[in-house]
């Protein structure tokens, strides 16, 4: 009798246990919370960074190389320049609306699927980082822990069914840094690791981005230079201005949709179709 009570309280005992380990699972809103606390929130940051576009058509030319500038204005404003003796390009996001404006023309009000991973570097209170990741498809209503390279990891997400890739967000158990993030749209995936995240003043920034397109490496990101600077022009982040003072491409817009953005060279026809 005695030894039925003992099994029995032990049964108990580790149901009980494993409830309380699901309820310390942080929810989304909070989880976020612990991730823009640790990476905080500065007025304004400018970089320059490298991105390496991988070129897997032209054995000559292993990857296309950009230059570009981002301004971050927070909350939520992000300014990113090709800086190019060839292309005029930029794009803006300002609360949660996209412009890009290419050689003087609004070529697109949708932001590109590869360049989604700055979703987490602009977003910087946790609210807007919820809608930004819900709008970017990540079902904000499921965290786990789920194992991602040897690393234990909160999962923001839900797969559609098991086994299955699915948009979420991976953040480090117990550095609370993002490390992956995934978006599936229009039968694409694309996967952003973040890679040696580092510290500037009192605001943290990843060094390296690595850019997968539906499981193949697309590009590389490569910080060169970080400042923490306010007081831009807030010109450049007004939409609204922009709209005003560039003409719109008139183009047939599944067409333009599909154009290389940073496009630098005209040869690579299949490449181009890719990052558009």
């Amino acid at each position: 009798m005695k030894k039925r009570f003992f099994s029995t309280f032990f049964v108990l005992f580790f149901i009980l246990m494993r409830g309380m380990a699901e309820a310390f699972v942080p929810q989304a809103p909070h989880l976020l919370h612990l991730v823009v606390e640790k990476i905080k929130q500065p007025v304004g940051i400018e970089a320059f960074q490298t991105k390496k576009i991988i070129n897997y058509q032209d054995t000559q030319k292993e990857y296309i190389e950009l230059n570009e500038k981002l301004i971050y204005e927070y909350p939520n404003r992000l300014r990113s320049e090709i800086i190019s003796d060839t292309i005029t390009s930029f794009t803006v996001e300002s609360n949660f609306r996209f412009i890009k404006v290419m050689d003087g023309v609004i070529v697109s009000h949708d932001k590109l699927l590869v360049d989604l991973y700055t979703d987490i570097l602009f977003s910087r209170d946790y609210e807007s980082l919820l809608t930004q990741i819900t709008l970017a498809g990540v079902d904000t209503d499921k965290v786990s822990f789920q194992r991602y390279n040897d690393t234990i990891c909160y999962v923001i997400g839900r797969p559609f069914s098991k086994g299955e890739s699915f948009s979420g967000l991976w953040i480090e158990k117990d550095t609370i840094f993002p490390i992956r993030y995934v978006v599936e749209k229009n039968g694409l995936k694309a996967e952003f690791l973040y890679h040696n995240w580092q510290r500037f003043s009192r605001t943290w920034y990843p060094m390296q981005v690595s850019i997968f397109l539906d499981n193949k490496l697309f590009a590389t990101v490569d910080l060169r230079s970080l400042d923490l600077k306010s007081g831009a022009s807030q010109s450049l982040f007004d939409i609204g201005y922009i709209e005003r003072l560039y003409p719109v491409n008139n183009s047939d817009p599944l067409v333009e949709n599909t154009k290389q953005v940073d496009e630098l060279d005209k040869r690579l026809e299949d490449f181009k179709k890719l990052y558009e």
